[in-house]
């Protein structure tokens, strides 16, 4: 479980099929990627994409778009990359979070959280990755990890203020990362490798890039539900003081 000390209340993350445990200390629980909606709690419905990674190799391989193997395969043989997997992630934590933030920025998109990523590390459930060329970082991701599945919190990559080559080349180096962390996560065991989301609402040519670029790798759409549950005295009145005063929206962002 992912704990995270709110102003008002402690909050415990567990995610796809995870439980609390009894008496975990926290005030509320919340469900994350849920195959169905939990009885009682405030339901988010969301929609991702899920590569199965049970299947051979080259069967995954198989179901990308023509555009995308060739881009990766160009990175593999012809453009130099490095990977970094870091399973161990807290000395990295400010070299991602500044990477992240200046291509947040860019993009006027939220900046990353880092009491988040700090909880998510505590829980020893928080896996980064980086490409690099030369010494220079290209592209990062962040993931979280729980039991069988990896969930593609963050990714982020390089584009600022460079040419249309160079561009070209994070394009390429960031797929080429997908593609290897899959091979990484198969390796030690997991089987769903999750895009962390879809936009629904495609009218905004961000968005349906986004969501172009994610499915290009040949994944499945699913639907998934994130749920809020208050488990304390404590919980339900901080959710129902917090609603009162916020409102509250069922709203999910997918990763960019």
């Amino acid at each position: 479980m992912i704990r995270i000390a709110g102003r008002g209340a402690v909050y415990g993350e567990v995610w796809y099929d995870e439980e609390p445990q009894r008496d975990c200390g926290v005030d509320i629980v919340l469900y994350r990627q849920r195959e169905a909606p939990v009885a009682g709690a405030k339901v988010v419905p969301f929609l991702s994409m899920v590569t199965d990674l049970s299947a051979a190799n080259e069967e995954i391989a198989g179901r990308f778009g023509k555009d995308c193997r060739y881009k990766i395969r160009r990175a593999e043989t012809r453009d130099g990359l490095r990977m970094e997997h870091i399973a161990d992630p807290r000395a990295k934590l400010d070299e991602f979070c500044a990477f992240y933030d200046a291509f947040a920025a860019e993009k006027s998109i939220w900046l990353s959280d880092r009491r988040w990523l700090a909880a998510a590390c505590d829980a020893c459930q928080l896996v980064l990755a980086s490409v690099s060329r030369d010494g220079e970082a290209l592209a990062w991701h962040a993931y979280l990890v729980c039991a069988k599945a990896a969930w593609l919190q963050y990714t982020a990559s390089a584009f600022r203020n460079r040419d249309s080559d160079h561009r070209a080349l994070v394009g390429r180096a960031n797929r080429w990362l997908h593609w290897k962390e899959m091979l990484r996560f198969k390796d030690s065991g997991i089987e769903r490798y999750d895009w962390g989301g879809l936009f629904e609402d495609e009218t905004d040519p961000g968005n349906a890039g986004i969501n172009r670029f994610k499915r290009d790798f040949g994944g499945r759409e699913v639907r998934t539900y994130d749920c809020t549950l208050p488990v304390t005295i404590r919980g339900r009145v901080w959710l129902a003081l917090r609603d009162a005063r916020c409102g509250w929206r069922p709203a999910a962002i997918p990763a960019s």
